[in-house]
């Protein structure tokens, strides 16, 4: 939902610190005396969406190379972004009156791409407690007519003490799970944690919740994909998501990290939501898919529906890369030979896929850096002859070509590696080179 430029807890170290001690101060004077003179609820008014363009968003990621997109229908606050009739806090009935989730989801849908909607309201009160605490009579998070956003008031012992789970959350949840897959039928569904903890959503409800998901998708014929976090459900049942994590080895299954573009790593929409390097970027998603992984890209959105330019830039170029590039990735494995049948994905600043009777051998150019050093990180270093792949050992007589570019390269195997021997004079994109090599029959 609507986050106030720079004043969102994610965003409070980019708040003017010499106009404000905190966030507390900020929302104070910027808005009124938290929980008394105003709310979170009070912002829903303010999120109007009134320049957001679904059709402009989805063709953005087209551009960008996307196999998939969507929404977050719903966020620990409460807000749910679709036009609910199960859900009393909805887009559709308030702040910018739209179906968001609706309309995004037609419109990626539109452009070929598969759908996705993350769900992320489990135990929501515990995220108004702090408020609870704090002066526990007179907050609007105390009220029992806010219930519907804030969620259950019950005694509580400590500011993040989610305390039990009532049965009426439990259905709540459950509700909109299924209102969003009679509604939408989105291709991924992307689950927060909460249900290996006991006292969180029961087995009963997510069991139901899923049977239903899967059973609405037999109907259709369609395949489709579950996220969960942590061990919250069977690998049987679900792909293995890591937030802004990453595994350090290839995995037999296919796994999922979700990562923001902004430099700050914030969720949300803050006053320097500059998009990382798009190179740096890139060679995050190379990398994950050599471990086969794959990457789902978190924008920050402002309130009136547009999207910070920087991270509109990062798309495009990381269009520009796709467009070239995109074969070694789409449809593609880790590699499951290197160096006559040994389990090799990673070689100093190269990274392998392979595909049919193909093997991709991509220059990052770079060592990846943790989100932190985003700033520093470096103009990809490009390939250049002699170029060695090591561990590779290419058919007799075979074309090697960089993808993007036409000609063939001239090549030696050198024992067990492969020197490339002349490289393109223009090369064919700036970051994230790939060679492709005929390593089978």
């Amino acid at each position: 939902m609507y986050q106030p430029e720079g004043g969102n807890s994610e965003a409070w170290g980019h708040i003017d610190k010499k106009k404000y001690k905190n966030t507390y101060d900020y929302v104070s004077k910027e808005y009124g005396v938290p929980g008394l003179e105003f709310g979170y609820k009070d912002f829903i008014p303010m999120f109007k969406a009134e320049n957001w363009d679904p059709e402009k968003w989805a063709a953005l990621f087209k551009e960008a190379g996307a196999d998939f997109a969507g929404p977050v229908a719903i966020h620990h606050d409460g807000f749910a972004m679709w036009d609910s009739e199960k859900h009393e806090y909805n887009s559709g009935d308030m702040g910018p009156k739209r179906d968001i989730t609706g309309e995004i989801l037609a419109a990626v849908e539109k452009q070929g791409l598969k759908t996705f909607a993350s769900f992320h309201y489990y135990t929501n009160w515990i995220y108004f407690n702090p408020g609870r605490t704090i002066s526990p009579f007179k907050t609007d998070v105390n009220d029992p007519k806010y219930t519907g956003l804030y969620g259950s008031i019950k005694e509580i012992n400590s500011a993040w003490d989610s305390g039990p789970m009532t049965e009426e959350f439990q259905q709540a949840w459950y509700d909109n799970v299924i209102e969003v897959i009679d509604k939408y039928a989105p291709d991924q569904l992307w689950f927060e944690i909460g249900f290996s903890d006991e006292g969180n959503i029961g087995e009963s409800y997510i069991q139901d919740a899923l049977a239903h998901y899967f059973n609405t998708a037999e109907n259709l014929n369609k395949e489709v994909v579950v996220t969960r976090k942590d061990d919250d459900l069977p690998l049987s049942v679900s792909v293995l998501d890591i937030e802004a994590g990453e595994l350090d080895a290839a995995q037999e299954t296919v796994w999922q990290t979700d990562i923001s573009m902004g430099m700050n790593h914030s969720w949300a929409y803050s006053i320097d939501a500059v998009s990382r390097p798009a190179n740096m970027i890139i060679d995050e998603i190379v990398d994950r898919k050599s471990k086969n992984g794959v990457t789902l890209l978190s924008l920050a959105p402002k309130a009136d529906g547009t999207l910070p330019p920087s991270q509109i830039e990062s798309l495009k170029e990381i269009g520009k890369w796709m467009k070239i590039n995109k074969e070694a990735l789409h449809g593609a494995k880790p590699a499951a030979f290197v160096d006559g049948g040994t389990d090799q994905r990673v070689a100093g600043t190269i990274r392998f896929t392979q595909k049919d009777n193909f093997l991709y051998a991509i220059e990052i150019g770079n060592e990846i850096m943790e989100m932190e050093d985003a700033p520093k990180y470096k103009k990809s270093k490009a390939p250049k002859a002699p170029y060695k792949i090591p561990g590779v050992k290419a058919l007799d007589g075979s074309e090697i070509m960089m993808l993007g570019s036409n000609t063939a390269l001239p090549w030696k195997q050198k024992g067990q590696d492969i020197v490339i021997e002349k490289i393109p004079q223009r090369l064919p994109c700036d970051h994230a080179w790939t060679f492709k090599i005929p390593v089978n029959k």
